[in-house]
């Protein structure tokens, strides 16, 4: 999902996040984004001084709507695995109403090799680590060790943004029609395992 707006950062930042997801940092030029909107390269550079300072943007900008999703979640009157099941319901949501973001996270987790060591921002460690505290309000998560916490969640996480980015082979191999029941019941077969 980009977000529709007159600001010609965050016109560059969809375009961006788009080109991105579907060819990873290293395949994204940004004279792509800039044929891509019909401008010079120079217009982006004006903006954003280099292709890693307008990745950083792309990613700071997903990591915002993941944020947005964990706090909202977190400020809900549920408690335990009915607050988790709704926080797997809305990323869920989210993941099929906006793929690119999905499909960019994991690029990153692939391509970003390279750039692991001189990373000096994880965009994602907030929304993660809020996730990780979710978890541990759920009765019989509470007392398990913060590791398992973490793996739990990452599992589940995990599980979500594959299926969703999964989706249009498994309907190519399954059909709509078992697409459609699997998608019907993944969050609560998901929390069967937990």
């Amino acid at each position: 999902m980009t977000l529709q707006t007159d600001s010609p950062k965050q016109k560059f930042i969809g375009t961006a996040l788009r080109l991105f997801s579907d060819r990873g940092f290293y395949g994204a030029s940004l004279a792509d984004v800039a044929a891509e909107l019909g401008l010079t390269k120079q217009s982006i550079l004006y903006h954003f001084k280099t292709k890693e300072a307008l990745y950083g943007a792309v990613l700071a900008d997903v990591a915002q709507r993941f944020d947005t999703i964990i706090d909202e979640v977190l400020q809900q009157d549920h408690r335990g695995e009915k607050k988790l099941h709704v926080f797997l319901e809305r990323l869920f949501e989210h993941a099929r109403l906006a793929p690119y973001d999905g499909r960019l996270i994991a690029r990153e987790l692939l391509d970003n090799l390279d750039r692991v060591e001189s990373s000096r921002k994880w965009y994602l460690k907030t929304f993660l680590d809020k996730s990780v505290s979710l978890l541990a309000e759920v009765p019989r998560w509470r007392y398990r060790t913060e590791a398992e916490q973490t793996a739990a969640t990452y599992q589940l996480i995990g599980a979500v943004s594959y299926f969703t980015i999964s989706e249009p082979t498994l309907e190519a191999i399954w059909g709509t029609q078992k697409l459609e029941d699997t998608r019907n019941v993944f969050i609560s077969t998901l929390l069967l395992r937990l």
